[in-house]
């Protein structure tokens, strides 16, 4: 039976129980399953009819995946200057790694562990950046930094935006797992946040399994930000890449300072914006792969 249901979608089709023939002729019997052949039938012309009109592709439905890395929150105590490694009480670390980096201000502050509602193992003025106090209320939010100038850092993602039969690895949070074959067009954009006097360079690549996917990079200049902000730069560009069942994506990053970080910006006032997220992935289906 091909049924287009009132959500849009279309129910596959499925072959009738015929009816077992009598050992003689009847003319009862082949107007029964001639009946039955012409329902069947019937069905799957209107389920192509479906596919084959001007919106029929919107009944369709391909593998694809969107995934994110952001975390924001306030402060909820008042830190001093860079002088102090007190432990950051903020009102959540939800979307916050369990150890990594957080923003405030122009600030960048690394951690080594965390509880619901603190950041604790603190080290002030990471990444070239300058300590500062700064007052309750005040935006604290997530960072990803290289681990140093010569070493790469591959992108973690903390969200599944959407997800179908592209997902990711339970097991690493930095890999894209692809459950169907295909040709796949793959996109990511990155806030880069630059804390330092001085312009800095930031190449990103893609990775399948174990090896670097050849002329996938791509350079990104970050300048110096405002005297109250970080320098900032979005970048962002897209591959089309053959897949098998089981192949792993991974975004890479490398900084020539190993100072720039990809940060999720928070939310604005003046006027009114959402966050940034630091990293946004996505995967489409593009075709099946050629034979």
């Amino acid at each position: 039976m091909v049924t287009e249901l009132k959500t849009g979608s279309i129910i596959p089709p499925k072959a009738p129980n015929l009816p077992i023939g009598p050992v003689d002729y009847t003319q009862q019997f082949f107007d029964q399953y001639s009946n039955v052949l012409r329902l069947y039938f019937n069905q799957i012309d209107n389920g192509m009819a479906s596919l084959l009109s001007p919106s029929g592709g919107g009944l369709l439905q391909f593998p694809n995946g969107a995934f994110s890395q952001y975390g924001f929150t306030t402060l909820t105590n008042a830190i001093p200057n860079s002088s102090s490694t007190a432990n950051i009480v903020v009102g959540s670390t939800a979307n916050f790694a369990s150890a990594g980096t957080i923003l405030i201000g122009k600030e960048l502050i690394s951690y080594t562990g965390k509880t619901a509602t603190t950041f604790t193992g603190i080290t002030r003025s990471e990444y070239g950046s300058s300590g500062a106090s700064h007052s309750a209320g005040v935006y604290v939010s997530e960072a990803q930094a290289v681990p140093s100038a010569t070493t790469a850092l591959a992108v973690p993602f903390n969200t599944t935006d959407n997800s179908n039969q592209v997902a990711l690895d339970p097991a690493d949070n930095t890999k894209i797992v692809f459950s169907v074959a295909g040709y796949y067009n793959i996109q990511f954009s990155a806030q880069l946040l630059n804390p330092k006097s001085s312009i800095d360079n930031v190449t990103f690549w893609f990775r399948k399994n174990t090896a670097d996917i050849a002329q996938t990079a791509g350079v990104t200049t970050v300048p110096t930000g405002p005297s109250a902000n970080l320098g900032a730069a979005l970048t962002a560009w897209n591959i089309v890449v053959p897949l098998n069942a089981g192949d792993k994506i991974q975004l890479m990053m490398s900084s020539i300072s190993g100072d720039t970080v990809i940060g999720t910006y928070p939310p604005g006032t003046a006027p009114v914006h959402p966050a940034s997220p630091s990293v946004i992935l996505t995967a489409t289906f593009v075709s099946a792969l050629t034979t």
